[in-house]
Formats: C-alpha cells, sequence, structure tokens
C-alpha cells in the first residue's frame, strides 16, 4: 500500500472513530511508528487532522466567536517573559488536573499551552480562557458569575467570589499586578481581593506567575497574602534580593 492510500485510509479510520492511538495505526496497517507519523504530518499538513499526546482526531474547526475572542485576548499587554512563564506554567499540568485559572495575561499565555491536554476541570473568572479551554469536549470548564472587567477580559466582584464557596481543586494559577516586600501582591482594584481569596482558600497548592517587572511594584489595592502562595513561577530576570525575601518566607521559586 503506498502512502497517498494508506493516508487516506488513516483518514476514513479517524473519521469513524473520532480519536485512535498512532500506535494501534501502526499495527492496523503494519508499518513502523516513524511511518504513521509521517503520514499524520501529511494529514496536518491538509488540515485534517490533528496529533494530541500520542493520538489523531479530526481537526475541530474554530467558530467564528472563537477566533475574535482569541483577538480580544491578544490585546492583554503581553511580553516574552509572560509567554515564557505561561509555557513554564503549562508543564506542571497534567490531563485530568483540576485547577483555578485567575485572569490576566500571563495565565491567559498559560491557557494557549493547554490546549492539547484532556479531562481537565477548570474553573476560572477569565472568558477568554474559559472559551479557550472550553474547545476541547472532555474538559469541564466553570465560569464564575460577576462584573465584567474589559481591560482583563474578566469578572469579578462578590458574586464572583461566593463561587468558590464548598470549592477544592488541586492548583491555583494567581495573577497579580505588583509584588512589593511592603505590601505583597497588589491589585488595580478592592472588588479583585475578595476574589483572590476566595482562589486562595479553595486550593491545595497556590502558583503565583509574576513576571520580574512586577516585583518592587504596588499597585491601588493592596492584598498581602504572601504566606498563602507556594511556589513563584517567574523570569531570570528577578532581582536577587526578592529571590532571598521569597525563600525566607519558604517559596520555591521555579524560573522560565
Amino acid at each position: 500500500m503506498d502512502q497517498r492510500t494508506r493516508t487516506e485510509k488513516i483518514l476514513e479510520r479517524v473519521e469513524a472513530a473520532k480519536l485512535v492511538k498512532l500506535s494501534e495505526l501502526s499495527t492496523e496497517f503494519g508499518v513502523s511508528m516513524p511511518t504513521i507519523r509521517k503520514d499524520i504530518d501529511e494529514l496536518q499538513k491538509m488540515g485534517r487532522v490533528e496529533r494530541v499526546h500520542g493520538n489523531v482526531r479530526l481537526r475541530r474547526s474554530q467558530p467564528e466567536f472563537n477566533r475574535r475572542t482569541y483577538e480580544a485576548a491578544d490585546v492583554l499587554p503581553t511580553s516574552e517573559q509572560k509567554a515564557l512563564i505561561g509555557k513554564k506554567a503549562a508543564d506542571l499540568i497534567e490531563s485530568g488536573d483540576s485547577m483555578i485559572l485567575d485572569c490576566g495575561a500571563t495565565t491567559t499565555e498559560l491557557a494557549k499551552n493547554l490546549v492539547d491536554r484532556q479531562n481537565l476541570r477548570v474553573v476560572t473568572n477569565a472568558l477568554n480562557i474559559a472559551i479557550l479551554l472550553g474547545q476541547e469536549p472532555s474538559n469541564r470548564v466553570m465560569l464564575t458569575g460577576g462584573i465584567f472587567k474589559a481591560e482583563t477580559i474578566a469578572v469579578s466582584g462578590e458574586k464572583a467570589s461566593t463561587f468558590f464557596e464548598g470549592m477544592f481543586v488541586d492548583k491555583l494559577f494567581l495573577a497579580a499586578g505588583g509584588v512589593s516586600m511592603e505590601s505583597g501582591i497588589s491589585y488595580p482594584d478592592f472588588i479583585d481581593i475578595h476574589v483572590k481569596r476566595a482562589m486562595i482558600d479553595a486550593a491545595k497548592t497556590v502558583y503565583l506567575l509574576a513576571d520580574s517587572a512586577k516585583f518592587g511594584r504596588r499597585d491601588f489595592a493592596a492584598f498581602g497574602a504572601m504566606e498563602s502562595v507556594d511556589y513563584l513561577i517567574t523570569d531570570t530576570g528577578l532581582p536577587t534580593k526578592y529571590a532571598q525575601w521569597l525563600e525566607g518566607m519558604g517559596i520555591q521559586i521555579i524560573y522560565a
């Protein structure tokens, strides 16, 4: 069987089964795994399938509403450092994990690196993150209520904070407006603080995502809460004095 015929048969198989293991295709067609991967690569170039953790499935079309939402998400201020931090944080998440994803540019970068994960249980106050991860049918995505804030494409306030009552998740990935030795974590608005506290109370492990530019900066509403942080994920530009301060509080630093 030549490659063209085999790829046509593979596509028929994927269309029928929706999700197929590469190892099953290798056995079924009597060819090596490298050969199957080349066949799948050809189908990916044609835009027909996508590979997901050792499996192949039909490529899903992206609804117009989603496309506009992604464009809106790109309006959030971002940087190479935020992208690296988001990618590093994603390495800590496995299919099947339960988590809270806070709103913000860095957590959005994190979510972009989770589109190939399955069976995630995600709670978020960010509309763009909910739509991004809700594309995967096996994910369970829960969006809080609250007051809409256009600058972060998210909701906040009392309704958002009460959503977390009685909830328990494995991991929280928390954003920050600023981090200082005097005030700890701070945010642009007081209504954000109640939501962040509720998120922390609902999580077993707290990861703070903050690039080095956030350190030494204090936003309008001081939150403190550094004693609740287990890990900081940041870039290599973190000043030594802040690294020593964090380590002195028992916070482990993960560099992106």
